[in-house]
């Protein structure tokens, strides 16, 4: 024999130790209770500590999980984008010198209007500046401006793939194994949680917008004074009392245990460039929660668009027991407009705004410059439940706030009793196709066949290892990928052997034969399986969820394959032959 076959065998050799030791860690995963494969600790404990970390998962149809589409709407993140954008503007003009802007951004039709004495030289600024927007409207010494389309159109595109992100990153450090997070049309997501089970609290933080506010509070005000016909469980009450600094703080606002009826009452009363906006009351630990209204000025505030950090400290002043609370870091841009909005509101109450709910309003005692800002959670509830709620926050923002609100448009979960049975199904409809391909191989072709066999199952052992080695999700689609690639493989065999029995029929040798078979009948077998490959990749490339689960598998299957029926096969073929072992009545 010559010195290449010696190379092809030790080469098969490592292939198959590498695959053996490569699955020893998907074995030891399967064989744990399946409440304890999603713990990384007790996966850790369980393999052995010579064995890789990675391993097989299984997928959401699999193993149970949460299945989720969600809409964005991206038409209020345009508008929301005009609001923010309105800010931006002012600070502009007031950095470039131009004294005595108003700039206001509408929240309900997206215009943002500028009224100054130098409309011209606004104009000039503005149109330099801000190339996305164009004037719409000059009147007087005012001018109106609004998003262009394609502006609008790439807001609302960056708007899903924001959010995509921004659940992605919420998803991965809850640790859940091989999630499925995907744009779905054009204003939706497809989120899929394998192994999650708690729904509830999965749709509350990735639905949780996390769209931060800081507004001034209008203490002036006096309208809900003026409210006649408040209905039953609304009543009208004040917050008296002088703050830090000698800030007095008189302010009228309706309560009521009842939160729906308190925001249906208020809907639309609010005056012009305000807004009312629903906060908690907490009495004690225990008693229900009683809910009170907030008049905002809408000109004024900063959105948690800027934030580049936030995490969990702990208030080490005197009496705070070592609290937890947010700190939030603000980029440069950030920071100059809170320094500002703090700058022109001091001994005013400003509005921490979270998600449409008011956490807390503290009197501003001085500008804060910097940057930095400090949100307390909590009111009355017991430290740890402070601190988780802490840390959820910290993550929402830190990972990234939606860009708009999100509602969930399909929810599905499966049980995780279904999983088992999916896989045993699936399991046994693999193994009754394997010992059928396998008996028909060894009967038909013989010694060739079961040559073929063992082929076959080391093309199994690969295919599996690759992909553990991936860390891929196994999904009832992969299963089925996964017995398409061992039919190609065996079709790759049934052409090597028919070809084989070809030449012998011409009276070659069986060592010529057998040369001359495998040669003739590679480059069939690579266009079959190039042709095919193509098909996976764009399959995977287009694909979503357990589709590219079974792209993936075919295109780990259909390589394996190659290997298996022109490599291993020819080398095991080839012993025989040098050692006088073939005859031709026996062998194909």
């Amino acid at each position: 024999m010559d010195r290449s076959w010696y190379w092809k065998a030790g080469f098969i050799a490592a292939v198959t130790l590498l695959a053996i030791w490569a699955l020893v860690p998907s074995v030891t995963y399967f064989r744990m209770p399946a409440t304890e494969r999603n713990e990384t600790s007790a996966f850790d404990k369980a393999r052995p500590k010579w064995a890789p970390a990675k391993h097989l998962n299984l997928g959401l149809d699999l193993q149970g999980g949460i299945h989720l589409v969600m809409g964005v709407e991206v038409d209020k993140a345009v508008r929301e984008k005009a609001v923010r954008r309105a800010e931006e503007i002012s600070a502009e003009l007031e950095r470039k010198d131009i004294k005595g802007a108003d700039v206001r951004g509408d929240p309900d039709t997206g215009i943002v209007t500028v009224t100054v004495p130098d409309v011209s030289k606004a104009k000039n600024l503005v149109s330099d500046e801000y190339t996305d927007m164009y004037i719409r409207r000059v009147t007087g010494s005012s001018f109106e401006l609004t998003m262009k389309d394609d502006a609008v159109k790439q807001l609302k595109e960056g708007a899903v793939d924001q959010a995509v992100k921004a659940i992605r990153n919420r998803v991965d450090k809850w640790g859940v194994s091989e999630p499925t997070i995907a744009k779905r049309g054009d204003a939706s997501i497809l989120v899929q949680l394998p192994g999650y089970s708690n729904p509830e609290k999965a749709k509350e933080l990735i639905g949780k917008t996390a769209q931060l506010e800081f507004k001034i509070v209008d203490d002036a005000d006096q309208t809900v004074t003026t409210f006649k016909d408040l209905p039953e469980g609304v009543t009208l009450d004040w917050d008296r009392y002088t703050g830090a600094g000698d800030a007095t703080v008189s302010s009228p606002f309706l309560k009521s245990a009842d939160r729906t009826l308190l925001e249906q009452y208020i809907k639309d009363k609010a005056p012009k460039d305000h807004v009312f906006a629903i906060g908690k009351i907490e009495t004690r630990p225990g008693v229900a929660a009683v809910y009170r209204t907030w008049l905002l000025d809408r000109r004024q505030g900063l959105t948690g668009e800027y934030i580049t950090d936030a995490r969990v400290a702990f208030d080490q002043s005197p009496g705070e027991g070592n609290r937890p609370y947010v700190q939030l870091t603000f980029n440069k841009t950030g920071a100059d407009l809170f320094g500002t909005l703090t700058k022109n509101n001091v001994k005013k109450r400003m509005a921490i705004v979270l998600d449409d709910t008011v956490d807390s309003a503290p009197i501003i005692q001085t500008e804060i410059p910097g940057g930095i800002c400090s949100i307390h959670l909590g009111g009355l509830k017991p430290i740890n439940e402070i601190l988780d709620e802490a840390k959820d926050l910290a993550l929402v923002l830190k990972s990234g706030a939606l860009p708009a609100p999100v509602r969930i448009l399909e929810e599905r979960s499966v049980g995780a009793s279904l999983g088992p049975e999916l896989i045993r199904r699936g399991s046994m409809a693999a193994l009754v196709g394997l010992l059928a391909v396998l008996l028909f191989m060894a009967v038909y072709y013989r010694f060739s066949g079961v040559v073929a066999d063992v082929a076959l199952v080391l093309n199994g052992l690969v295919v599996l290892a690759i992909m553990a080695g991936l860390n891929s999700t196994l999904t009832l689609p992969g299963i089925a990928g996964f017995v398409l690639t061992l039919g190609m493989a065996v079709d790759a065999n049934v052409l090597i052997n028919e070809r084989i029995r070809e030449e012998l029929k011409t009276g070659k040798a069986i060592g010529s034969a057998i040369k001359t078979g495998y040669d003739k009948v590679f480059w069939t077998i690579f266009d079959g399986h190039v042709t095919a490959l193509v098909a996976g990749f764009v399959i995977r490339a287009y694909g979503s969820g357990p589709v590219r689960g079974f792209a993936t598998t075919l295109i780990i299957g259909l390589l394996a394959s190659m290997f298996t029926s022109i490599v291993v096969t020819r080398a095991i073929v080839e012993w025989f032959v040098s050692h006088g072992k073939l005859h031709k009545a026996v062998s194909f």
